[in-house]
């Protein structure tokens, strides 16, 4: 946002949201709270967020796809926790899960079980059980399924054996 004393007018908001949104990928909801934060009323930031929409700059779906390749690939979270914090910006329906049945089973377990490899490394505990019991919720912390965790769990401690 441009550094002003003054409260922007509705069309040099929407100027300066068309130029961000054509470098960087927004949530609707993200749209709506930078002109809030800028000053103006909710029902501006209703008629900025729906121009954006009409006009292709702001698409839900889009933005979906990116926010789930970029959560999953650069941040190493699981689904469930994508698909939270998608609804946490208001994001949900068909397109999301379909977007997070869209990440490869293979990369999705074979990230799983980097992360409990080095999160192993780490960790200092008395016994095997406490150690499975740590990585299981380390797992689920990061947005793994706990079902699948526990598999990738039991292949590494047959893996040791």
């Amino acid at each position: 946002m441009p550094k002003i004393n003054k409260i922007p007018t509705e069309t040099e908001l929407y100027v300066w949201l068309t130029r961000q949104c054509s470098m960087c990928e927004y949530a609707p909801t993200d749209i709506k709270l930078k002109v809030i934060r800028a000053g103006l009323s909710s029902s501006a930031a209703e008629r900025i967020a729906d121009k954006l929409i009409d006009e292709g700059y702001v698409n839900e779906e889009r933005y979906t796809r990116a926010f789930v390749h970029d959560k999953f690939v650069l941040n190493h979270w699981g689904r469930r926790k994508i698909g939270m914090a998608l609804a946490q910006k208001g994001i949900r329906g068909n397109h999301v899960q379909e977007e997070l049945r869209n990440i490869d089973d293979e990369k999705y377990r074979n990230t799983l079980t980097e992360l409990l490899q080095s999160k192993n490394k780490s960790l200092n505990v008395d016994n095997d059980q406490q150690r499975f019991q740590k990585l299981l919720a380390f797992a689920a912390s990061r947005g793994f399924e706990l079902n699948i965790a526990y598999d990738v769990l039991e292949t590494m401690i047959k893996g040791t054996d």
